[in-house]
C-alpha cells in the first residue's frame, strides 16, 4: 500500500491482516502490523488477536508476547480466546512460567477459564509428569461447574498409565461414570486393557470388556490385540477362543498384529485348525455382508 503512496486505513489492515492470517501467511501479516503501527493509524482489537492466534499456532510465542505488548500499549484487553491460545501455544513450546503467568492474568482480568482452557493445562501436566496438578486441575474445573469431557479424563488416564499406577487410573475411570457422569470412549478402554494386560491384571481387563458391552462402546482390533497379548502372556487358551469368535461378531477386522499373536501363540501349542477356522470365520462373515 505505502508504495503506491496510500496508507491503510483501520477497516484495510484488519481485513487484510485477518486474511494472511487465516491462510497461514504470518510474515506477511506481521509485515503489514508492523507497517500499520508505523503509520499511526487507529486499529481496533481484532488484529491483534488473529495476530496473537496466528503467531501462537506457528509457534511463535516471542513474537506472540510481543503483539501482546503492543495490544495492551493500545489499551485492548485480551479475551478468553487470546488466553486460550497462548496457554496452549506456551504448553506446546514447554514454558511453565509462561503458562503460570497466563493463569494468574486471567484470573486478575476477571476472565474465567473454559472447558478449552483446562483441557490444555490437564493435558500438558499429564504429559510432563505433573499428574498431582493435573488432578488438581480437574477438581477445581469440576468445582467452577465445568463439565469434562473423555478427553479431559483420557489425558489423566493415558498419564496414570504410563506411570504403572493402575489404581488411580481405574479410580478415575470409575469416576467418570459415577461422579461426572461422562461416558468413557473406545481409546479409554484400550489404553486401561493394554495397561491392566501388561502388568498381568488379565481377570479385570476382561471385565473391562464387558463394561465396554453394558455401556454400548464398541471395542476395535486394537482391544482384542491389546487382550489376545494378556491371554497369552497368562496362557489363558479358553479364553483367547472366546474373543476369536466375540471379533467375528464384532466385525473386527484382524490386522498384522492380530495375526502375529495369534499364529505364534497356536501353533506353539498345536492349535492351527482354530486359527483356520478363525480366518475363514472373517471370510464367510466378510462374504455375506
Amino acid at each position: 500500500m505505502q508504495r503506491d503512496g496510500v496508507k491503510g486505513n483501520a477497516v484495510t489492515y484488519t481485513t487484510l491482516i485477518t486474511s494472511f492470517c487465516n491462510v497461514n501467511n504470518i510474515s506477511m501479516a506481521m509485515e503489514l502490523f508492523e507497517q500499520m503501527l508505523r503509520d499511526g493509524g487507529s486499529t481496533d482489537a481484532i488484529v491483534y488477536y488473529s495476530l496473537i492466534s496466528g503467531l501462537s499456532q506457528a509457534g511463535r510465542m516471542d513474537d506472540a508476547s510481543s503483539v501482546v505488548s503492543k495490544l495492551k500499549e493500545a489499551c485492548f484487553s485480551l479475551d478468553l480466546v487470546s488466553y486460550n491460545v497462548l496457554i496452549n501455544g506456551f504448553c506446546k513450546k514447554n514454558k511453565l512460567d509462561k503458562v503460570y503467568e497466563m493463569v494468574q492474568e486471567m484470573e486478575a482480568a476477571g476472565v474465567k477459564p473454559d472447558s478449552i482452557t483446562y483441557n490444555t493445562l490437564i493435558s500438558y501436566f499429564c504429559k510432563a509428569g505433573e499428574l498431582t496438578t493435573g488432578r488438581r486441575i480437574l477438581s477445581k474445573m469440576i468445582n467452577e461447574g465445568l463439565v469434562p469431557t473423555a478427553v479431559t479424563f483420557g489425558a489423566l488416564i493415558h498419564a496414570y498409565c504410563l506411570n504403572g499406577n493402575t489404581d488411580k487410573a481405574m479410580k478415575i475411570f470409575r469416576e467418570m461414570g459415577s461422579k461426572s457422569k461422562v461416558p468413557p470412549n473406545t481409546v479409554i478402554y484400550n489404553i486401561l486393557i493394554d495397561t491392566l494386560c501388561k502388568k498381568n491384571e488379565v481377570e479385570l481387563a476382561i471385565s473391562l470388556i464387558d463394561n465396554m458391552k453394558d455401556k454400548g462402546v464398541r471395542p476395535n482390533t486394537a482391544t482384542f490385540n491389546a487382550l489376545f497379548k494378556g491371554l497369552k502372556e497368562n496362557n489363558l487358551l479358553e479364553k483367547a477362543f472366546e474373543f476369536m469368535d466375540q471379533m467375528i461378531e464384532h466385525a473386527c477386522n484382524p490386522d498384522y498384529i492380530t495375526m502375529e499373536i495369534l499364529t505364534e501363540w497356536l501353533s506353539a501349542v498345536g492349535e492351527m485348525e482354530r486359527l483356520r477356522r478363525f480366518v475363514q470365520g472373517y471370510e464367510v462373515a466378510a462374504s455375506t455382508a
